[in-house]
């Protein structure tokens, strides 16, 4: 089987030979920008309380949806926003109806392939009345200590 030649690292100046893209060196940098555009957990709304509400809906919903679609069953690792969110103070961050359980692989897949659709979706206002109905969830609670 032939080998292909090694390329030089797309970063600019960069002389060093790889197979594909930028070097170990030139990826770890892209990699903490992106981070650091991203923000912490914390900054991202994942809170402790979270952490805990976290760990309550995956022993309420223990299994992958995704997978359990497909007739396996494999343990949910990760609380899903179906709704892509845009931090902690997001309308859709809490409302137990934007999320579900996924396994590590569906939710990478997820993430890379419907998150961004989903995002322009949003954008162009296709999921107002989700948006709404989150806004007023706890409405009940307001009206019982008026009347209380």
């Amino acid at each position: 089987m032939p080998v292909h030649p090694l390329k030089r690292c797309t970063y600019p100046g960069c002389r060093n030979r790889v197979k594909a893209g930028r070097c170990p060196e030139h990826k770890r940098q892209a990699d903490r920008q992106q981070d650091a555009k991203r923000g912490s957990r914390r900054e991202r709304g994942y809170t402790p309380q979270w952490d805990k509400y976290r760990l309550l809906y995956l022993k309420a919903h223990p299994l992958c949806v995704m997978c359990e679609k497909e007739g396996i069953y494999t343990p949910a690792k990760i609380v899903d926003h179906i709704i892509p969110i845009e931090g902690g103070s997001d309308v859709l961050f809490w409302p137990a109806s934007n999320h579900q359980g996924l396994c590590v692989s569906h939710h990478s897949r997820k993430t890379t392939t419907q998150d961004p659709i989903t995002k322009q979706q949003r954008k162009a206002g296709m999921f107002r009345e989700q948006e709404e109905a989150a806004r007023h969830r706890n409405d009940w609670i307001h009206e019982y200590n008026k009347n209380a």
